[in-house]
């Protein structure tokens, strides 16, 4: 018998295992060199992977080191301070110290958030000069290269980066998308029958709603459309009734100018409601655009001072939660770019120095949504007339709306505004400050002027606004309004209102003048004992003894899985004269998850639930049934039996709903001795693009649309969607001026197709439609055993498709001249290669016409020779 050894060893690409086979003379011979001192760096002999004898034919050198690569350029996801910035296309090549580096320049580096202004090695430097030692231009930076994920890692010191970006996008990345027709549509049904004195009476109800848009470049054309219709039958004494109505609304077509952070919209739509309250217009609007600025730039959030004794990490936790983390150079570092999170919440800061040292400090931290970072603005600029709808008549007067917000150091932001209409006019100013400690604080007055039939009243109304989260004891004030109005003062929808009849079906103090306003919400969290949340407010009327309150409180907790709560709320409920009288109600829920039953699948996604509440007219309600969801929770499920004390009918409920890749359905059903209803329900989204219709679930404003012909019921980005037969799909919810990745799941590609890529990233516009294509390749995937000769083709020789598109770049050869390949013809030729001369290149022509699969080996497999040039001639 005779004794073999094995040498084997991980490849990066793929995790597949190499072995190779030794005579045992050959094993002992490398122990013993193995065993002297020895200075050279680490190789390997290629000569290993042909023992059978004759010289190797492939240059491995490249492979040498871990990492290895050749020279070449390479598609890659790059991070730059394990930030993601997108997929780019480097060159490679050898520097002057014989080591394979990308080839970057400055002009990329400052797309990246380099300081090249403030680098003096790199400013004066040409913008696409190569720059192949980064180390030397930039000390303790450096580039690390993953070759099996593709990525590449570039880390900068803090200090040669531009401040303020974090993880900014490149304007020049957004994507203005596609031209596109799109829209969403929501459509519900329903009857109800109700049996009184020997009668049934029947109501059928249907109510339509299409949103739709369309997209050309950077314009965006939006309207809304909403039909309803009631029928009524069965009343005594009454004939048959219907009634139905139809309404265009919300139309406007709009642009962003990224020059100005802004965006321009003509049409129907709504001011902003930071200085003035908000008010529906028809006309044109010019306002800043906020979502075009990084997250970490939005909003309001303190100043981060501080001193490194050394290169050291700065990590900003809130509420417990890492919120942000950078690396500073020794000195003085001020941190400006936190992203805002909440209202309030101070910052616990740790430095931690290169030699472990730590040092911690608080920031506090309190915000109100009108205050702004340093240097930060906001502005709008409205021309139109007045749109409100909740009168059946108004003015309807044209006005013009301006408003700023600047914000200002040391926490202070400032403010104000003015409307000017005919027969009316507005003005305010006001200021919020963050007071450390004590809050955030804003002050503000608004002072208006109306005439009515020759009649001038003027008033003034004044608001204080004020937040604070105590981390200590649990405690978040999360925002506590006050506002005051004198008797003359007139908001601009008052003033439109005033003297008109309210819509049926509207509020009736809507059309009262507040004389005072008050609201507030706390909430206190008692660790392991739950959650308290309080909110209030109260309103009260000129020429009115009576008030609006609203009150909720409520205790939230969890005991191994079973949660449970108690509420009580004051709000109105409409009564048989048509009055709204103050209804106070208590209430208990409690759910009970499945799970803690057993660990079976079928049990993880059900809940028994039981509610209980009564009023103050002593009428107790109760509910008592089971929901779940199954199919990967496509679909839901809900069962219910309700029960009362004063005569109220028992009832039973039913509902079930599915939610797919192209849309959503549901039904539900209830029934008690005197009444039943039924309903159904549907919603979804349709694209309408160059290359036909793609159906979606209800889409967000900005979408991207998938190809990948030939692919069809791929996953698509963790389940969202599905392609269609054609290989299209839809993504339904991206973050506009923003990185999204977009990505297909390889393990639901169907037989005979493969992709060279998995996922893209993209950067929509708001309301933008982006295209997310994915090259496919369509055809039988094989492994394939290569013959030459007396042996096989060696290890780590390229084996490509002939005519194959140019982005191809073949396979590696493997062990036993092993190769794997994807979207091959049924007939075809293979150009193999392992160097450059013609005695090192071979062809193979390959039929798969007698090949087979099976669900156990899904994957072809042949055995081909390969031919040089000089064995066929």
């Amino acid at each position: 018998m005779t004794i073999h050894s094995y040498f084997c060893s991980r490849q990066r690409r793929g995790g597949q295992n190499t072995c190779v086979r030794f005579p045992p003379q050959l094993l002992a011979l490398s122990i013993l060199l193995a065993s002297q001192p020895t200075l050279a760096q680490d190789y390997f002999d290629p000569g290993f992977l042909n023992v059978l004898g004759g010289k190797s034919e492939v240059d491995l050198s490249a492979f040498n080191q871990a990492g290895g690569m050749e020279e070449g350029s390479y598609p890659l996801e790059v991070a730059i301070n394990q930030r993601e910035a997108g997929q780019f296309t480097l060159e490679f090549k050898k520097n002057a110290q014989g080591k394979i580096t990308p080839q970057l320049t400055p002009a990329f580096l400052d797309s990246l958030g380099v300081n090249i202004a403030q680098v003096p090695s790199l400013k004066n430097l040409p913008t696409e000069q190569p720059i192949d030692d980064l180390p030397t231009l930039i000390p303790q930076a450096s580039t690390t290269l993953n070759l099996a994920q593709l990525r590449l890692d570039i880390s900068i010191p803090q200090v040669a980066m531009k401040p303020g970006l974090g993880n900014a996008v490149d304007p020049a990345l957004w994507e203005e998308g596609i031209s596109a027709l799109l829209a969403n549509y929501t459509l519900s049904a329903g009857r109800t029958s109700n049996s009184s004195s020997g009668t049934t009476q029947h109501s059928n109800n249907l109510f339509a709603l299409l949103h739709a848009g369309a997209n050309s470049g950077p314009w965006r054309l939006r309207s809304s459309v909403t039909h309803t219709r009631t029928d009524n039958s069965g009343y005594i004494n009454q004939p048959r009734t219907n009634s139905q109505s139809t309404r265009l609304s919300e139309t406007y077509l709009a642009r962003d100018f990224h020059g100005l952070r802004s965006t321009l919209l003509a049409g129907e739509s709504s001011t902003g409601s930071d200085v003035f309250d908000s008010v529906p217009f028809r006309g044109v609007k010019l306002n800043s655009n906020e979502l075009m600025l990084p997250p970490q730039l939005r909003g309001y959030a303190p100043v981060i001072n501080g001193i490194a004794n050394g290169n050291a990490r700065v990590t900003v936790r809130q509420n417990g939660n890492v919120v942000y983390e950078t690396w500073v150079a020794p000195g003085p570092f001020r941190i400006n770019d936190v992203q805002q999170a909440g209202l309030s919440g101070d910052y616990d800061v740790t430095v931690t120095e290169a030699n472990g040292e730590i040092r911690n400090f608080i920031v506090p931290y309190s915000s109100l949504p009108v205050m702004l970072r340093p240097g930060g603005w906001k502005y709008e600029l409205t021309a139109g007339r007045y749109d409100g709808n909740m009168t059946q008549e108004s003015r309807r007067a044209e006005f013009m709306l301006g408003t700023l917000i600047y914000g200002l150091p040391q926490g202070f932001t400032l403010y104000g505004g003015a409307l000017a209409a005919k027969d009316y006019q507005a003005l305010s100013v006001g200021s919020g400050i963050s007071v450390k400690n004590i809050g955030a604080f804003s002050a503000d007055v608004t002072a208006s002027s109306a005439n009515f039939a020759e009649t001038q009243q003027t008033g003034q109304s004044y608001r204080v606004r004020y937040s604070k989260s105590l981390i200590s004891t649990g405690t978040s004030v999360d925002l506590t309004a006050l506002r005051y109005s004198t008797r003359n003062y007139y908001s601009f929808s008052e003033f439109n209102g005033q003297g008109f009849r309210l819509e049926d079906g509207v509020s009736p103090w809507l059309q009262q003048r507040r004389r005072s306003s008050f609201q507030t919400q706390l909430s206190q969290q008692l660790g392991s004992w739950g959650s308290l949340n309080f909110r209030a407010s109260r309103d009260d009327y000129w020429g009115s003894e009576r008030s609006l309150t609203g009150l909720a409180l409520g205790y939230n907790n969890s005991y191994r899985g079973v949660s449970y709560g108690v509420n009580y709320a004051i709000d109105r409920m409409q009564d048989s004269n048509g009055s709204w009288p103050e209804n106070r109600q208590l209430s208990l829920n409690v759910s009970v998850p499945f799970s803690v039953f057993g660990h079976a699948p079928a049990l993880q996604s059900m809940y028994a639930t039981s509610s209980m509440s009564r009023d103050n007219t002593g009428r107790i309600q109760s509910q008592t049934g089971i929901s779940g969801s199954a199919l990967n929770q496509a679909f839901s499920y809900s069962a219910s039996q309700g029960l009362g004390n004063q005569g109220q009918a028992a009832n039973s409920n039913l509902s079930a709903g599915w939610q797919g890749s192209k849309g959503s359905l549901s039904a539900g059903y209830s029934y008690s001795e005197d009444s039943q209803s039924i309903n159904l329900n549907a919603s979804g989204g349709m694209l309408v693009h160059s290359d036909g219709v793609t159906f979606s679930r209800s889409m967000g404003e900005s979408v991207a649309l998938v190809s990948a012909p030939g692919a069809a019921g791929v996953n698509v980005s963790g389940g969202t969607a599905v392609t269609d037969s054609r290989g299209y799909a839809v993504v339904p919810y991206l973050t506009a001026y923003g990185k999204n990745s977009v990505g297909l799941d390889p393990a639901t590609l169907p037989e005979g197709v493969d992709i060279t890529q998995s996922n893209q990233n993209v950067y929509p516009t708001q309301g933008a439609v982006v295209k997310a294509n994915f090259a496919t390749r369509i055809g039988y995937q094989v492994l394939m055993t290569l013959k030459r000769e007396t042996g096989v083709v060696p290890f780590g020789a390229t084996a490509s498709l002939i005519n194959a598109p140019q982005e191809e770049n073949g396979s590696i050869v493997g062990d036993a001249g092993q190769v794997y390949l994807s979207g091959l013809p049924e007939q075809g030729a293979l150009n193999v290669t392992w160097g450059d001369n013609p005695d090192r290149q071979c062809r193979v022509n390959f039929n798969l016409k007698e090949t087979q699969t099976t669900p156990e080996r899904p994957v072809r497999e042949i055995t081909a020779s390969c031919v040089s040039a000089n064995e066929k001639a």
